[in-house]
């Protein structure tokens, strides 16, 4: 079973509250715990909710799982939609690098709730998957804005790609402890403009 797509968009104040409350603990909760023993009764005990209250807006653990999930890829979106780049580029390279750096702080600021996305993508859920096809498609709405793009066939599959990069390029390293750098933000950026290298020529005419 899956949240009626809904239920969250038409909670009162008093709903969105308890929300956030119930997402900041289970994310607190997974990141101290094995998260196959955390249960949906202690997030909402620890968040000080109900349970009737808990179960008007989740349906069980899994439901806050994709939830979180989804918040944390619709934030990133909103930190992309918020920043634009500094300078405007010149290449798709230079915007490439823009995005591609702007993912590696963002990794870096949510490091506590990328330790737990492993189990949480493991789901694999419809609310995650959309999620995922809106960052691509304001990432391909970021390239069409300063770029004329060719005619790339499954071009948003191919940004779909890119932003799976940025994830293998950094997760690893924000789980593992070591963080992120600027060298395995560099490192990333090579990956990136390599995949996309494949399908863009070396210039494109600007906007």
């Amino acid at each position: 079973m899956t949240r009626s797509a809904n239920r969250i968009p038409r909670l009162r104040t008093r709903g969105r509250a308890n929300r956030a409350r119930m997402l900041r603990e289970a994310e607190r909760l997974l990141a101290a715990n094995d998260a196959e023993s955390v249960r949906f009764s202690d997030v909402f005990e620890a968040a000080g909710v109900s349970r009737g209250s808990a179960y008007r807006i989740y349906i069980g653990m899994d439901d806050l799982l994709q939830d979180l999930a989804g918040e944390w890829l619709h934030n990133f979106v909103r930190v992309l939609a918020e920043a634009d780049p500094p300078v405007r580029p010149v290449t798709w390279m230079e915007l490439s690098d823009h995005i591609v750096e702007r993912a590696g702080r963002y990794w870096t600021e949510t490091a506590d709730t990328l330790r737990v996305m492993s189990h949480i993508r493991s789901l694999s859920q419809a609310s995650y998957e959309a999620a995922v096809a809106d960052l691509s498609r304001h990432i391909v709405e970021l390239f069409d804005r300063y770029f004329v793009i060719p005619q790339v066939p499954a071009w948003r599959d191919k940004i779909a790609f890119f932003t799976q990069l940025c994830d293998l390029a950094f997760t690893d390293a924000v789980r593992s402890g070591h963080g992120i750098d600027e060298s395995r933000i560099a490192e990333a950026q090579a990956l990136c403009r390599t995949q996309l290298s494949f399908h863009l020529p070396a210039e494109l005419p600007a906007r």
